[in-house]
């Protein structure tokens, strides 16, 4: 039985998920703000099926993105009444992709082997460049968010018709 932690879990990603994502990250980039978009999902067998993304109420600036408290429980609540687990989160940067330090403090997904996607230019490539341009982060032992390999990433998440 797989568990959210567990390493070998796999993700599956609708592309209408991604699409959404990214267009509110767009959406977020054209006032210069981050964002973040949680992406819930059911675990069945060593696959966990994303269902759709949640866009949470936000305190969003240049160079950060903050969920309050109140939303957190909010979603948390929510999520479980529906038998999901949040297993990623996908976030924008200004300008290059990588795991900040305030990333790391203010995470919303802070599970072992947890996943987090930034993309780079607040969003600002087609659909069909994300995954080249996005990085992607997971939450080893000693909560520390390391990068992926780009092959790695290949095997462990499957965007569907992207």
């Amino acid at each position: 039985m797989f568990k959210l932690s567990d390493p070998k879990l796999t993700y599956r990603v609708p592309r209408d998920t991604v699409a959404r994502s990214i267009s509110f990250l767009q959406t977020q980039g054209a006032l210069r703000h981050e964002g973040v978009v949680l992406w819930p999902g059911r675990l069945q067998g060593g696959v966990c099926e994303v269902t759709e993304p949640i866009i949470p109420r936000q305190i969003t600036g240049r160079l950060s993105y903050r969920i309050p408290n109140d939303e957190t429980f909010r979603i948390i609540r929510d999520v479980a009444e529906r038998g999901l687990v949040i297993p990623i989160q996908i976030h924008s940067h200004p300008f290059e992709a990588f795991h900040s330090s305030a990333d790391d403090e203010y995470a919303f997904v802070q599970h072992e082997n947890a996943l987090s996607i930034v993309v780079p230019d607040f969003a600002a490539f087609p659909l069909a460049e994300f995954t080249k341009q996005a990085r992607v982060y997971r939450l080893r032992p000693g909560n520390e968010w390391l990068e992926v390999a780009a092959e790695e990433a290949s095997l462990i998440l499957n965007f569907e018709g992207i």
